[in-house]
């Protein structure tokens, strides 16, 4: 009677992880994130230590540094989740250029209102950039491509003027946008909604007069 040959698990090539510790490295990875956004949620981003966060976390200071370059790295993740939660809600919102743009405004000023501390830091750092490195910035790429996007399709479908570039116009909404939505922080009394359309038709149309063909 021969005996079933002996099933002999595959190691996985050098210098590459086992799914087992991939998966784990990456619920650590999450814990450290959540442990730091509920921190950041109960207090100021700039008065939380990585040592707060390793705490809340309940790992090593050395773990910490395997995930993450250093807390502001934690506002980059941030971006990322915001902005893949705006192009997850706007494929399921079809319209115009202009209706898409209003959507992603209320999907951003959803985001601030959840996540106050957090988003004031990401749009202090925003803000805060030399204008030469506004449109390549990692914090921003994901925001300004998303937009970008939109201007784009609103050009092609004749929606929006020829003659721009989409990520300069999208550069230039999405630093306006959070230089006033941190404003507006500041008077919770404003009627947001208002405060948006008025936006998106300055952004769109501009402050100057037209004539009657429009122009």
């Amino acid at each position: 009677m021969t005996k079933p040959l002996k099933q002999t698990r595959k190691a996985p090539p050098k210098g590459e992880a086992s799914p087992r510790r991939t998966g784990k490295k990456e619920r650590t990875r999450r814990e450290i994130y959540l442990a730091a956004m509920q921190l950041f949620s109960e207090r100021d981003y700039d008065k939380v230590t990585i040592e707060d966060i390793c705490a809340a976390a309940g790992v090593a200071k050395a773990t910490f540094f395997l995930h993450f370059a250093g807390k502001s790295a934690l506002i980059t993740v941030f971006n990322e989740e915001i902005t893949q939660r705006m192009a997850e809600r706007l494929g399921k919102h079809p319209g115009t250029a202009e209706e898409q743009l209003g959507f992603l405004v209320s999907v951003f000023e959803e985001a601030w209102r959840g996540n106050a501390t957090v988003m004031r830091k990401m749009l202090s750092e925003f803000m805060d950039q030399p204008a030469a490195h506004l449109v390549k910035a990692d914090l921003n790429e994901s925001v300004i491509d998303l937009v970008s996007s939109i201007l784009r399709r609103g050009q092609e479908r004749g929606e929006l003027r020829p003659g721009f570039t989409p990520e300069v116009g999208a550069a230039a909404i999405v630093a306006t946008w959070s230089a006033i939505t941190a404003w507006w922080h500041q008077y919770p009394e404003i009627d947001t909604l208002a405060f948006n359309r008025e936006f998106l038709d300055i952004a769109l149309n501009g402050l100057k007069m037209k004539d009657e063909s429009g122009r």
